[in-house]
């Protein structure tokens, strides 16, 4: 047992954290377990009006399934942080790779729409439980330089979901159809993460944790009664509405253009590759520009290319336009990320949990939104709402969100 160093501050104590006991793979298992949670939501972008053919539903009626899911992870955001204030990340962290787990069988044997619908609930709650948990577990370990790349790298890990997914969603497809990627590609994704995280992940929380003793509602009344940490929660909603055009992207290509499953696979291939490094190079740039001025800028032009590329007249210079959008929209949740682990140190759990529970609201309201409006007025009506909520967010940066002093 180490002895206690009173005179050593929390986020300094917290650095000392870091490597020692942790094997290397720690950083790539966290990645993959965030990846794998994804992988269904990249089926669900990809295969959208091919889902909606099976079950009979409307394209919108169908895109609105993923509410069920942002419903899940709403609830399951908060439910965190609560409960990781005390309990071990680790338990959650596997908690919610066997949720995945669940929902990829779900979704295979799915009979009708309601079915598929109460299967979202493990996509949700996966999405939610394992990535407030992997950030939570990067605030524990990392010291706060070093905090910034390790969040770029998770950002990444889910853009390169959809490089890592997409072809491999397109060439089961060819030869299946949408339920046998669930069984082909998420399952064993969702299962390797979880036998590497059960191995790599530190079977215990951060040495020195002074939130052990206490009451599980005091990060929260913290978050809710600090102006900042509430507009940087805010910020994440509608960071998440802008993103969530990606859903619709491919199939706007398919209606608008013509586009086959093919190219669309390309398409989400080539600008989740270009999101990926886009995130990973934001935590590089994170201490050196500041994650408010850096998220502020890149999400105006997040925001701005979503309202203009429904608009130009062909699929070459709308898909360019949506491919620079991927690169900016990932630089924005990295900002966001390092910006948010930041507001409260002493509950970080607590901010990144809440912070997932945001998340699902933004695309809870996303998926409401858009698939109303794409029902009643199409494609550019949604670009055009989506896009607008994005340059809001960087408004609301602008004029409420602290950027966090460094202690260490």
């Amino acid at each position: 047992m180490l002895p206690k160093k009173k005179e050593i501050p929390m986020t300094e104590a917290e650095g000392m954290v870091q490597t020692k006991g942790y094997s290397k793979l720690l950083l790539p298992s966290l990645a993959l377990s965030v990846l794998s949670t994804w992988l269904i939501t990249v089926t669900f972008q990809l295969l959208l009006i091919d889902i909606a053919q099976t079950f009979e539903v409307q394209v919108g009626t169908a895109s609105m399934m993923a509410s069920v899911g942002s419903i899940s992870g709403v609830f399951f955001g908060l439910l965190m942080a609560i409960l990781s204030v005390r309990f071990n990340h680790k338990l959650f962290l596997l908690i919610g790779l066997v949720f995945t787990s669940v929902a990829a069988l779900g979704f295979y044997f799915a009979p009708n729409f309601f079915v598929l619908m109460i299967s979202n609930i493990g996509v949700g709650g996966g999405i939610a439980i394992v990535t407030a948990m992997a950030y939570s577990i990067i605030g524990e370990v990392y010291p706060l330089e070093k905090r910034g790349r390790a969040i770029g790298v998770t950002v990444a890990s889910v853009a390169l979901a959809f490089v890592v997914g997409a072809p491999m969603v397109g060439l089961i497809a060819s030869f299946g159809d949408w339920r046998s990627v669930m069984i082909l590609l998420s399952l064993p994704f969702t299962l390797v993460s979880l036998a590497l995280s059960a191995i790599v992940v530190p079977n215990r929380q951060q040495l020195y944790n002074p939130t052990k003793s206490e009451p599980f509602f005091t990060g929260y009344k913290q978050a809710f009664t600090s102006t900042a940490t509430v507009a940087a929660l805010l910020v994440t909603v509608l960071m998440f509405c802008e993103s969530a055009i990606g859903y619709y992207s491919v199939s706007f290509f398919r209606e608008q253009f013509g586009m086959t499953i093919s190219w669309g696979s390309l398409f989400i291939l080539v600008g989740n590759l270009i999101g990926a490094v886009g995130g990973a190079v934001a935590g590089l740039l994170v201490n050196r520009v500041g994650r408010k001025r850096l998220g502020t800028i890149t999400l105006i032009v997040a925001g701005l290319l979503t309202l203009f590329f429904t608009f130009m007249p062909n699929v070459e210079s709308s898909a360019a336009l949506n491919i620079v959008r991927f690169w900016f929209s990932s630089m924005t949740f990295t900002a966001g990320g390092a910006l948010i682990i930041e507001q409260l140190p002493k509950f970080r759990s607590t901010m990144m949990s809440l912070n997932t529970a945001f998340m699902n609201v933004g695309m809870l309201l996303a998926s409401l939104i858009a698939g109303l409006t794409l029902n009643v007025y199409g494609y550019q009506a949604v670009g055009v709402v989506l896009g607008s909520l994005g340059v809001l967010g960087a408004v609301v940066w602008i004029a409420f969100v602290k950027e966090p002093v460094k202690k260490n």
